[in-house]
């Protein structure tokens, strides 16, 4: 017994002398950073979007925190069912990158569209060396941009007319879309009516996001008469012929359009407005009318004052 105690009073002594050195080393947390890009919009967006039918161009612009040379991954969906679950992604229309940080961009061709309600891509931002580095927004969502293929506005107003004066009906339209198109109203009223319109077809130039065209169809009173419905009927001429019935055409249409239709497969929306009519009032004549009308008054009188007197 005095053996193993004699033994193992020295180890003891030298545990008790140990002396732990504080750890220096640095721990460092790397991020992916996003910074906003040019859209189709015109403004910056942090996954910014350009494309026509064929193609889909997306953007973005990343970086390492603190700045690391790692690459990048990026993989961006069409129309994914969730931003949070990547996983119902797959089988997605998408378009993938792996290269340097920095401005960077993929292309997701023949995008096939769903122009039936909003769209989104959904982007991925990861470290392929260090797959766990990933980019996600504070509630852990991926970043998705949104949009819509076609989406326009119409505004028309109507009014009194004068009988037998032609006046043009400025009809606006201002494009909301993601593809650059146009857009044609027909204007038209009921067959039994006093209004008769000309240049009734007309198409606007092609606008881009937030641009404004006005067509103008001209609106002739021929009789005073009750106030009558004008109608103007409105496509856009991007948007595919995919309809049999009404049922089948999107709302697309940013403003209370009173009825859509579908007439040979095409979706058309259809507003209305009521046109009235009257006679010219003699404040409402010009300088010119009001002096050929004293004039043509004092001759009448003449006229007949010479003949009463002549009988």
């Amino acid at each position: 017994m005095m053996i193993i105690v004699f033994l193992t009073l020295p180890l003891s002594l030298v545990e008790a002398q140990v002396t732990l050195i504080p750890s220096d080393v640095p721990f460092v947390v790397y991020v992916i950073e996003l910074y906003p890009v040019d859209d189709y919009t015109g403004g910056k967006q942090f996954v910014g979007i350009f494309g026509d039918k064929s193609r889909l161009d997306v953007l973005w612009n990343t970086r390492y925190y603190p700045e690391i040379l790692d690459p990048i991954n990026v993989t961006c969906w069409l129309n994914c069912k969730s931003k949070s679950d990547i996983a119902q992604c797959y089988g997605q229309k998408n378009c993938s990158f792996e290269g340097r940080p920095g401005p960077g961009a993929c292309t997701i061709l023949d995008p096939g569209y769903n122009y039936s309600s909003i769209n989104n891509v959904t982007c991925r931002f990861t470290n392929p060396n260090h797959p766990e580095i990933e980019y996600k927004l504070p509630d852990g969502s991926y970043p998705q941009r949104v949009f819509y293929p076609i989406k326009y506005s119409v505004s028309v107003v109507g009014g009194t007319y004068v009988v037998g004066r032609s006046v043009e009906l400025p009809v606006n339209f201002i494009s909301y879309s993601f593809l650059s198109g146009n857009y044609t109203g027909l204007a038209y009223v009921d067959q039994a009516s006093f209004i008769v319109v000309d240049n009734s077809h007309n198409t606007t130039k092609t606008l881009n996001y937030l641009e404004m065209d006005t067509v103008s169809p001209k609106i002739t009173v021929i009789y005073a008469g009750k106030k009558t419905t004008l109608y103007i009927n409105t496509t856009a001429n991007e948007l595919p012929t995919i309809c049999t019935s009404a049922n089948d055409c999107p709302d697309i249409v940013t403003q209370g359009y009173s009825i859509k239709a579908c007439i040979q497969n095409n979706c058309q929306y259809i507003f209305t407005t009521e046109i009235g009519s009257s006679y010219l009032s003699l404040p409402e004549y010009g300088p010119k009318d009001t002096l050929v009308i004293f004039t043509a008054s004092i001759a009448t009188f003449l006229v007949l004052l010479f003949f009463s007197m002549k009988n």
